[in-house]
């Protein structure tokens, strides 16, 4: 995309600021609906597409006119980070200009001077200049301290609820702004982008979604990966650990709808706790490590262990079929990245069980002396049995697949 002039921004950034400090004031009213569907690609990254339903009021089309037949408008705040494959497009899937970063944050840059006017009268623009650029620069880690910078200036001129706001959005965030080749009715605007994930962890995720406070109606879907399930979605306010709503159980694709109250000061975000379906892995696994735990646990205990060491025959076919199994289930290949994350420990207790009948094998198959063989496969009986437990525990708490309930 080709940068616009700037003499046509430093003529129109003005204007823009006082159209965009009405519309963020009041982003109920033109944003019906957002909606966002989060595509879990691994336990550490996510890709968001979320689509935002809008009208441009009348009144403020021609404060948004950036030139004949184009209107910024500003869809969203998104964190400071490097927006990673991102696209962005029309409800007819025709390609959307947007704004640069520096083109953005000139806009911003007067939006904030907007809207500390609109806060107080008292305000000189020598005094707050240097603020204003440490907002919009601040980097990861410098958030508490440009609060506390405005937080000074508010106690210096008084309450600036506008002004506030607005520098903590864009202390944190910037703002996406496209534009548009008519405003003149209802439109949808689309876009995607990769998001890294603040806490990964093995089986529960949260998702920020402080898009749910942007607009009148609120719609987020977790795509869930395949031979997963969502075992609860709930959106909580991070502030103070209240659920907001919930999605179903099991599913694998929770939907959650939410309306903010006006007003609400809500630090929002998804939790999500995932757990793998029992019949992909879980069941299979349970019962081949039944089989090995039972196949060294009834001979070990009631077996002429020492006249099997004679006969080779046995040895072969457990060496072979504990191959078998461990191709078979542990390693599989083409799996989600968070399924195998999830799985790991389950297999591993897999293979413990098929290493204890690999050397059991092994000690019939190379004649090991009686009292050998007679440790050996107790020690294997008992690790069988415990990876069979294990096992049978998590099948057992483990969701259905979907044509299983």
């Amino acid at each position: 995309m080709q940068p616009w002039p700037g003499e046509v921004l430093d003529e129109r950034s003005g204007e823009i600021a006082v159209g965009f400090a009405a519309l963020l004031t009041r982003q109920a009213a033109w944003r019906h609906r957002r909606v966002e569907t989060i595509s879990v690609l691994s336990h550490e990254r996510v890709r968001r597409h979320v689509s935002v339903d809008f009208t441009v009021p009348a009144a403020h089309r021609d404060e948004l006119a950036l030139s004949e037949g184009e209107w910024v408008v500003p869809l969203a705040y998104l964190a400071k980070r490097l927006l990673v494959n991102f696209d962005l497009f029309m409800e007819d899937e025709a390609a959307v200009p947007l704004l640069r970063s520096d083109e953005a944050q000139l806009i911003s840059r007067e939006l904030l001077y907007v809207m500390l006017d609109l806060d107080t009268e008292e305000a000189v623009e020598a005094d707050v200049g240097p603020l204003i650029e440490w907002i919009l620069a601040a980097g990861p880690g410098e958030e508490d301290a440009v609060d506390a910078a405005v937080g000074e200036l508010e106690d210096t001129l008084g309450s600036l609820p506008g002004f506030v706001a607005l520098a903590e959005q864009l202390t944190r965030g910037f703002l996406l702004c496209a534009v548009v080749g008519d405003v003149s009715r209802r439109r949808v605007i689309k876009f995607a982008y990769d998001q890294p994930l603040a806490r990964p962890a093995r089986s529960v995720h949260f998702y920020d979604t402080p898009g749910c406070t942007e607009a009148a109606s609120y719609h987020a879907e977790v795509d869930v990966p395949d031979e997963m399930r969502a075992r609860t979605t709930n959106m909580i306010d991070n502030l103070t650990g209240e659920v907001l709503a919930s999605g179903p159980r099991d599913a694998d694709r929770p939907a959650i709808h939410y309306v903010a109250a006006a007003e609400a000061r809500v630090l929002p975000g998804l939790i999500v706790r995932y757990g793998t379906e029992r019949g992909r892995f879980l069941v299979p696994a349970m019962l081949v490590a039944w089989v090995i735990a039972l196949g060294l646990t009834l001979p070990w205990l009631f077996a002429d262990l020492p006249s099997l060491a004679g006969s080779p025959s046995p040895a072969i076919a457990i060496l072979l079929s504990s191959s078998a199994i461990f191709s078979g289930l542990v390693l599989r290949s083409g799996e989600h990245p968070l399924v195998r994350l999830m799985l790991a420990p389950y297999r591993l207790c897999l293979v413990a069980a098929t290493v204890a009948v690999v050397v059991a094998g092994g000690t019939l198959a190379f004649h090991a002396s009686d009292g050998t063989l007679r440790w050996v496969w107790g020690l294997g009986a008992l690790v069988a049995v415990l990876s069979a437990s294990i096992l049978s525990v998590e099948a057992a708490r483990a969701p259905a697949a979907a044509r299983d309930r």
